[in-house]
């Protein structure tokens, strides 16, 4: 009975109808799930090649982990051997001074001879990285982001002021200031780090935040992504001690861009289920078509269980073309643009040559299963009403 169910379900869908408009109501069916399909595959892998852009940006800056103690390099070292860097750092809020201009800004004290940064060039920018290590002037170095250097027109050799106000003390009117010259610029190109970030050495910030708390301990990684394992293990180690991973430090806009992608992946279904009323129609629209047959083959023996997976099936044959055909074709849009880069972003507006995409199988499988299960169910009602005709009554249909 399996193979006549087959056999009629194939017959019924391919083989020409008497109404035209069935035949392209079904087509259109499998059309609408397809472009549903690729809607998905392509937009969720352009938001997973933003998410992928801007975390590469965030975790080749900041650190991995932050570990708020002032514990000795050594003891986290032995705790941590998969850092490539472990540094300690301070930040504050601090005054710029560039002539008779001023702005605010964050001065982070890094110990220099380990932060890495600097002496990778990890970003787009084709700028030397600097050094904070003395210069000829006897004076300590800083770099500083490559926007506030555009602002002020500042070049390597430089020398500006920072004040610190919040370390003045009670009943003194003089502001701890400390003469730096500038070594070097950085590009991150992520947030607000380039217009409003400077770096220092260490002893430096410690000379110069006169009421500074206690530093902490920054941490790179070799791979960013084990950065919450080795964060579950600092936290038997060291109970009490609060650490931070990348993700902590900026959660906010990473569940915001997670809520952007499985937000639009739901608002993009309405794609598949505008096609699944086309498939519903289509279903109900054979099955009176086909009612004298349905009666000629109730009388031959068959059942309503019989009946209902014929046109189950015919919905099945729906759902996979539209679902594959969608899947290939999505999958194979994303791969171009991910090898060839046909589509390019305006320089002026956005940091990257060419709009990253990013895809990731499993949500691929994803989007067809849904895809699939939503069709699935939806056939449930027109196979049920074609179960439900009396054979009597189908074969006088048309009569």
């Amino acid at each position: 009975m399996n193979q006549l169910n087959w056999y009629m379900a194939k017959r019924y869908f391919f083989a020409k109808r008497s109404n035209r408009f069935v035949s392209w109501v079904g087509g259109i069916s499998i059309l609408g799930i397809a472009l549903g399909v690729i809607a998905l595959i392509v937009t969720m892998s352009v938001l997973n090649g933003f998410e992928g852009e801007v975390t590469r940006r965030i975790t080749n800056f900041i650190p991995h982990l932050v570990i708020s103690t002032d514990a000795e390099i050594e003891n986290i070292n032995s705790l941590v051997p998969e850092a490539i860097s472990i540094y300690h750092s301070t930040e504050r809020k601090a005054l710029l001074e560039v002539n008779d201009e001023k702005m605010v800004l964050n001065i982070r004290a890094i110990d220099q001879d380990r932060w890495e940064y600097l002496e990778y060039d990890h970003g787009n920018s084709n700028d030397k990285p600097g050094r904070l290590k003395s210069t000829d002037m006897r004076l300590p170095g800083i770099v500083v982001g490559a926007s506030i250097a555009d602002k002020f027109f500042l070049t390597i050799g430089d020398t500006i002021v920072v004040k610190s106000p919040l370390d003045a003390q009670s009943g003194l009117f003089r502001i701890p200031q400390r003469h730096f010259v500038i070594t070097g610029t950085f590009r991150s190109d992520i947030f607000d780090y380039d217009r409003s970030l400077a770096i220092i050495g260490y002893a430096e910030g410690r000379r110069l935040f006169k009421s500074v708390g206690e530093a902490v301990i920054h941490v790179q990684l070799d791979d960013f992504d084990n950065a919450r394992s080795i964060q579950t293990r600092l936290n038997e180690a060291l109970p009490g001690v609060e650490i931070k991973t990348w993700y902590d430090q900026h959660k906010t806009l990473f569940d915001a861009m997670r809520m952007e992608k499985w937000g639009s992946y739901l608002g993009l279904n309405m794609i598949i289920l505008i096609a699944v009323f086309n498939i519903v129609s289509t279903l109900m629209m054979m099955v009176l078509e086909k009612t004298g047959d349905i009666g000629i083959l109730r009388i031959m023996g068959a059942r309503g269980a019989n009946i209902r997976r014929i046109f189950n099936l015919q919905g099945f044959i729906v759902a996979f073309l539209g679902v594959v055909l969608g899947m290939v074709i999505g999958a194979l849009l994303v791969l171009s643009q991910l090898h060839w880069g046909w589509i390019t972003l305006p320089d002026d507006i956005y940091l990257i040559p060419v709009l990253p995409v990013e895809i990731f199988w499993n949500e691929v499988f994803i989007v067809g299963f849904v895809a699939f299960a939503i069709v699935l169910l939806s056939i449930r009602y027109p196979s049920g009403k074609a179960a439900k005709l009396m054979p009597l009554d189908a074969i006088n249909y048309k009569r």
